[in-house]
Formats: C-alpha cells, structure tokens, sequence
C-alpha cells in the first residue's frame, strides 16, 4: 500500500472510530446523523449528503438530516417511496447509482426540492439492521463521479452506522413510551384503590386522593 492509501484507511478508522462514539454517548438522533453525514462527505469528498427514514404504512420518506445543500428547505420534507430514487433502494435493498441527474431527474416531488442545486452524480444506499430497511443514506456530487471499489465499500460502512444509530434511537424511545405507559397505569391502579378507600370512610374522603 502507498503512504495515500494507509493515510486514507487510517483517516476512515478514525471516522468510523467518531461516529460509534457519537452513537454510544447520546440517544440525540439528530447528533448521530449529523455526525454521520459530517464524516460521509469529509471522507468520500461528496457535495452534499443526506438520511432519510422510512414510513412504512404511509408509503413515505422524510429527509431527518441533510448536510451540504444550498436550500435549507430540504431537511424534514417528505417524499413518496414510490416517487424517488430513495424508494427504489428501499425496494432493491441494494445500492442505486445515478451517474446523470441532469439526463435521468429523480421523481418530480424530489426533482423540484432540489431544484437549484445542480446535482449531477447521485448514490443511494439502503440503512438496514436486523433484516429490515429504516431508510435511505443519499450523496449527490456536482460533477461526475466515478467511485473505486474502497470508496464504495466505505459508503455502504457508513450507511451500516447510520442504521445503528436509527435502531438504537428506535429501542430508547420505544423505551422511553413503555416506561411512561407503565408509569401511567400504576398511578391509575394507586388512584382506584385510594377510591376505595375513601368510599369506606366518608370522613376522610379526598384525604387518601391528596396523599
């Protein structure tokens, strides 16, 4: 290997090695993917990157995170699946390579949020943990770009990350909801016996509610 290469390898470590501390030391989702489009775009020398999460039932994307666009309006739209390149790479489950956006524009709701931006190169890549996709890792480039094998093989690394971030976002706050469901139910199980209480004894009614 030359000095480049093991400089570059070295600097991707290091990338990933910030991206996993990110995700272990904060459940702030937008944290993580900040981080993670940071380190896409510092290391596969990209225009702009974005993720996207997936809506299962309403058949729908939106752009969670979005780093190197001109337009700030991109971050928290919503794009159909079955109107966009990101769709597709939900469905294939692989990696979509668009080599001419100018030639092959994406769906026309996608077409029109980028308006102005003048992608040319476009690469959308599946995040999938446990067997089952949760969105979509997008790069757009400005001129052509012809990736080499590692280049790719990191960018699909990187969108490894990224759906570990997701997940574990997922987990705590599903987590988060089942501690305040539970929390709910015993103050209502503490309530109904306070109830009880108070009707057999008329004297202290509402005392046993206040305490």
């Amino acid at each position: 290997l030359s000095e480049i290469q093991i400089r570059q390898q070295i600097a991707r470590l290091t990338a990933l090695r910030n991206i996993d501390q990110t995700i272990t030391s904060s459940f702030n989702l937008r944290v993580s993917l900040g981080t993670v489009l940071t380190e896409t775009i510092k290391q596969l020398q990209v225009d702009a990157a974005a993720i996207l999460l997936l809506h299962p039932q309403q058949q729908s994307m939106t752009y969670s995170a979005a780093l190197g666009f001109r337009s700030l309006q991109i971050t928290g739209a919503i794009i159909p699946l079955d109107e966009s390149y990101a769709g597709r790479v939900v469905n294939k489950r692989r990696l979509v390579r668009v080599e001419n956006l100018q030639g092959l524009p994406d769906g026309k709701a996608v077409t029109d949020l980028l308006a102005g931006e003048e992608f040319v190169t476009y690469f959308g890549v599946p995040l999938i943990s446990k067997r089952k996709v949760l969105g979509v890792l997008e790069v757009f480039h400005r001129v052509t770009l012809t990736p080499y094998p590692e280049w790719l093989e990191f960018l699909e690394t990187i969108a490894g990350q990224a759906a570990i971030a997701v997940d574990n976002f997922t987990l705590f706050e599903n987590l988060q909801k089942s501690n305040l469901e539970l929390e709910q139910a015993y103050d209502a199980t503490i309530e109904g016996w306070s109830h009880a209480l108070d009707l057999r004894d008329k004297e202290t009614e509402g005392h046993t509610q206040r305490v």
